[in-house]
């Protein structure tokens, strides 16, 4: 039979100090307050194996390490009388995390035991004012450990410094089997230094350039730019995903063909469908940025994501220009990425455009994607008999109107759409996403016609048009 029980990791030689909140922080402080789900939400999970050869204390050992080294993780988040917040970093203090044992006479899959072990971690929240923002789980099979996993608050990580967090991991766990001394920390702001940055004229100084840009796209934009097209469901929010090699081993070739980037295509694929939805020449849409094109940020172990407003423009005759117009609209977004998302968030209040759509793209910022696709079209093709749709979401409610996100693995792709039904209508959802994989594939390999992406979109509308009810 499994046990399960914790221990303690003591984490010292850390600096305490108080800080306010980063703009990224804010940005979920203020998410995770508002929505009553957002507190399990706003929570991303990871899992690593641990060599061999590793005793437990080596691996709580590591984990103290980790915390040492990142402010972010020993940092408590205090609700001030404002309904806002302060960071305070603790400069030690201990850590409980859990020790998950399986005895060799116990058949369990080890996918099941991390699964459990990741659920029980995220789907509480973190009550931020009381608990440290990460959780671990050390998984072992008669004693030896063999798998780590971790739940941190998406206050204290986005997805890039999760990923970060398990590289780093990863190289403490390597240097103690190999014998080695620890490898440096990375040179990177912690978030109460940039903090302070954010707060000084400067910092003040690029939330003003993007209140100057946004209030450009908002001049663009109005409520009927995303009607209501048919009767919501119930739950009236339906998210679909669609898994897919196919799409990985399509972009980077595509791309490439468009002499631009693996984002530009995607969002290009994405505006190319919202043709065959949106009435007008233009949609709005909020493009999340990763904001990590300093050097200094690059390793910073923090939630540096927002999102920032844009239209972009359908009017383009070929799919060559629309992916050149994309390509310069994610320029403009990432030059205007940094800023206090409370100052914008009026702007578009006070405008009264309605809600957005919102563009996600984390996939093309994964390592070890693939580059090269099957010799031709035909090949590429068959591999889609391997994508996989499903529905893992209904929800009454959601803040944006349809969210584009591209997420998964470096060589398996997930294209999952989260939509308002009455814009988007379950079948609807899941033929833009049908055609979004064969727009990309076949973009890997030959030119395709604006006015194909829309017959092959009406196609897929007339098959699945019976799943109207998911």
């Amino acid at each position: 039979m499994i046990t399960i029980r914790t221990t303690d990791v003591e984490f010292h030689g850390g600096r305490p100090r108080t800080a306010p909140l980063t703009w990224g922080q804010e940005v979920i402080w203020d998410l995770v307050r508002d929505w009553d789900d957002a507190r399990s939400y706003a929570v991303l999970t990871r899992w690593l194996p641990i060599p061999l050869l590793l005793s437990v204390g080596d691996v709580l050992e590591c984990v103290a390490e980790l915390l040492r080294r990142h402010e972010a993780l020993r940092t408590m988040y205090r609700p001030t009388t404002s309904g806002d917040a302060t960071q305070e970093v603790l400069g030690s203090g201990t850590l409980p995390v859990e020790l998950c044992d399986r005895p060799t006479d116990d058949d369990t899959d080890w996918t099941t035991i991390v699964t459990d072990c990741l659920v029980r971690a995220a789907q509480v929240g973190f009550d931020h004012d009381k608990e440290l923002p990460i959780r671990f789980s050390v998984i072992m099979k008669d004693g030896i450990p063999i798998l780590l996993s971790f739940a941190v608050s998406h206050l204290s990580a986005d997805f890039v410094a999760a990923d970060l967090l398990v590289a780093d991991l990863t190289a403490l766990l390597r240097a103690r089997v190999d014998g080695r001394p620890a490898p440096g920390a990375r040179t990177a702001l912690q978030p109460a230094d940039l903090a302070a940055l954010e707060n000084r004229p400067e910092g003040q100084l690029l939330t003003i350039e993007a209140a100057r840009f946004i209030r450009r796209q908002l001049d663009r934009a109005h409520p009927g730019m995303l009607p209501t097209r048919a009767q919501p469901a119930t739950p009236r929010f339906f998210r679909g995903q669609l898994e897919s090699d196919a799409v990985a081993l399509a972009v980077g070739p595509a791309a490439r063909r468009h002499r631009s980037s693996p984002s530009a295509l995607l969002l290009a694929v994405t505006s190319a469908l919202m043709r065959c939805v949106c009435p007008g020449d233009a949609f709005p849409v909020d493009i999340m940025q990763g904001n990590r094109t300093l050097p200094e940020l690059a390793g910073t172990v923090c939630t540096l994501s927002q999102s920032i407003p844009t239209v972009v423009d359908l009017t383009a005759g070929t799919f060559a220009a629309l992916t050149e117009h994309c390509a310069a609209v994610l320029a403009q977004a990432r030059s205007h990425g940094r800023h206090r998302h409370r100052v914008v968030a009026a702007l578009a209040d006070e405008a009264g455009v309605g809600s957005a759509a919102h563009f996600n793209d984390i996939w093309s910022h994964l390592p070890g994607r693939p580059t090269r696709p099957p010799a031709t079209l035909e090949e590429l093709t068959a591999r889609t008999a391997d994508s996989a749709f499903s529905w893992p979401e209904r929800v009454d409610l959601k803040n944006k109107a349809l969210f584009m996100g591209v997420r998964g693995t470096a060589e398996r792709v997930h294209l999952s759409l989260f939509a308002d039904t009455a814009l988007l209508p379950p079948g609807d959802i899941r033929a833009f996403l049908d055609t979004f994989e064969r727009t990309t594939v076949t973009l890997a390999y030959q030119d395709v016609p604006l006015a194909q992406v829309a017959a092959w979109y009406a196609e897929s509308r007339t098959r699945y048009a019976d799943v109207d009810h998911g």
